[in-house]
């Protein structure tokens, strides 16, 4: 090997312009790698969500001083996020302009979940549910050799990670609770549903599988017993402590107006107040009756059977309805190939339709999606659905959270499934540029969920059937309703009882089910607004396409080109796609890998 002395090399360093500062671009990537790599370590079930190998079996006990440090290293990446602005001056191109943005509204985020909203101060459950959750995580993606490069000496090495983090999990709930310096009565109850269903995971299907899968190292199965059995106290502990308190707690939820609006303006990066949320969400509500009673005139008009009896047919109960999903969900695949609505990659993964656990299902009664993690191999999904106790009786009451026959189950998997979550962030997670591919914007998610399942409406996918019509009618009220409850809620001016009853008065909700949900809305602020102004505004977006393209435009291009740029706020997709329309549209998916 040739050596060059140090004089040369000092030479060609300084000719080079050694002491020129990194590009902008190249900062804020090296800044975002940091950020999910510190995240990562400083809180390992953070590493297991996101699919980041290695810390599957490790646990950071929290303690008032690990908080702090939590703290201080986000306002340490906010002094060193603006140096980085700063010192790209006027010269910063758009792109790097609003990763900039994005990455400050990352941070704010999680600052304000523990200065201003401090949930982890509030929820006594929230240590429990946490590592319950991220326990499920791992027994979902359980690996299974020969799929995703899987093989068969991964079987045991997920095994003692799960164990492990079973054997730190006490500890960790414990730790946790201690930080818990104003316990809410709301989170109390909430979080008590989920633990009653955790002994479903613990003591039943993950059980089963251990036993299975380590039938040939008893030991191994020992140790797992034994870590369960620890943990299913602690969790009894817990739940016994929240039984005998909770009635004393405040309901603390409410953070105010002004955090409100602080949250959807630095966080959400929305142009809106609370004030244009509320205007805007009534708008939605008066619209989703008004299609109601079209609906009941135009059924009147054709003599035909209106609610659940004009739809598709009903759902099979059984083990029969796992099978019926995925035909549900071909057919959205094949429709939106029919109609050239967009492009879908060859390399999209497959969808796993499983039964939502038990301890999730007081916080999530309808169907969810678990799209690909974030850095995972695996580019498969979970779409979780849970199933009436009874279809008939679903059916009867139009049960709005209850998907019982062909037309929910279609309205439902386009939202979650094809074209929505799993085709969207499949794609956001494949972008070349780190900052976009670790964002995620609810109001762009949901947003495109929402608008796709009144597109498939007007597009034909229900033919002349009034019952998806009326669905798509009743949850337009649904999300207009939730949007002045979560305001109403978070800003303090309104009782959960008056929530719950405005709520059950405008949704078609039952009493109880009203309840739960706007118990949850209180619990999450700011997240359901995310259906009525991403919707709101992708349509602007869509309409401004319109304007400037003419003949020229298609919703085929529209769509491509729309999730192109990553799971951002559509205050930075817009004026990005707008920009780019004198590319192609495959030259914009080139740069996300799409």
């Amino acid at each position: 090997m040739k050596k060059t002395s140090p004089a040369l090399a000092l030479a060609c360093l300084l000719s080079a312009s050694a002491f020129a500062t990194p590009a902008t671009h190249d900062q804020l990537t090296s800044l975002a790698q940091e950020m999910i790599q510190a995240s990562a370590k400083a809180n390992p079930m953070t590493a297991t969500y996101l699919g980041i190998a290695g810390l599957d079996g490790e646990l950071v006990i929290p303690t008032e001083a690990t908080r702090a440090a939590n703290i201080a290293q986000m306002r340490a990446w906010i002094v060193r996020l603006e140096a980085i602005r700063k010192g790209a001056g006027a010269s910063v191109s758009l792109v790097d302009a609003d990763d900039a943005k994005l990455l400050r509204a990352q941070i704010d985020e999680r600052l304000d979940n523990l200065l201003v909203r401090q949930t982890d101060r509030k929820g006594y459950a929230g240590p429990a549910v946490s590592l319950i959750d991220v326990i499920y995580t791992q027994f979902l993606h359980l690996p299974i050799p020969g799929r995703d490069g899987a093989t068969a000496a991964d079987v045991p090495k997920a095994w003692a990670d799960i164990v492990a983090r079973l054997e730190k999990g006490p500890a960790y709930v414990e730790a946790g609770q201690k930080l818990v310096t104003h316990p809410g009565k709301l989170y109390g109850v909430a979080g008590r549903q989920q633990i009653a269903g955790a002994p479903d995971l613990l003591d039943g299907a993950l059980t089963q599988a251990a036993r299975d899968q380590l039938a040939g190292d008893p030991a191994t199965f020992k140790r797992f017993e034994a870590a369960r059995d620890a943990l299913l106290a602690t969790l009894a502990k817990t739940d016994a402590t929240i039984k005998a308190h909770v009635d004393t707690w405040p309901e603390n939820f409410a953070m105010g107006k002004a955090a409100y609006d602080q949250m959807l303006q630095r966080e959400q990066l929305l142009p809106y107040t609370t004030g244009d949320l509320e205007s805007m969400a009534r708008d939605e509500l008066a619209h989703g009756w008004a299609e109601e009673a079209w609906l009941k005139s135009l059924a009147a008009h054709r003599k035909q059977a209106f609610g659940a009896e004009s739809g598709g047919g009903m759902a099979p109960g059984g083990p029969a309805l796992i099978a019926y999903y995925r035909e549900r969900i071909a057919q959205l695949r094949a429709f939106v190939a029919d109609h050239d609505l967009l492009t879908i990659p060859d390399w999209l993964g497959t969808i796993e339709v499983v039964e939502t656990p038990k301890f999730q299902q007081p916080v999530s009664p309808g169907a969810s999606m678990e799209s690909p993690r974030l850095f995972a191999r695996s580019a498969n999904g979970y779409y979780f659905i849970t199933p009436p106790e009874s279809l008939k009786d679903a059916a009867e009451r139009l049960d709005m959270n209850e998907d019982f026959d062909r037309d929910r189950i279609l309205s439902t998997a386009a939202h979650e499934a094809m074209p929505g979550h799993f085709l969207q962030l499949s794609i956001a997670r494949r972008h070349s540029d780190y900052v976009r591919k670790i964002q995620y914007s609810g109001a762009f998610a949901e947003g495109w969920a929402f608008y796709g399942e009144e597109m498939f409406v007007r597009l034909g996918l229900y033919g002349d059937d009034l019952d998806a019509r009326l669905f798509t009618a009743r949850w337009e009220r649904v999300r207009g309703a939730r949007v002045i409850v979560d305001v109403k809620l978070a800003s303090g001016e309104w009782t959960l009882a008056q929530a719950a009853k405005f709520f059950e008065e405008q949704s078609g909700f039952t009493k109880s089910a009203s309840e739960a949900a706007v118990a949850g809305y209180a619990l999450r602020p700011g997240y359901v607004l995310a259906y009525t102004v991403g919707r709101r505004q992708l349509e602007e977006l869509l309409a401004e396409y319109q304007l400037r393209t003419g003949d020229k435009g298609s919703l085929h291009d529209f769509h491509d080109r729309l999730l192109s740029y990553g799971s951002v706020p559509f205050t930075i997709v817009a004026p990005e796609l707008l920009a780019d329309l004198d590319k192609p549209a495959s030259t914009v998916r080139a740069v996300a890998n799409y």
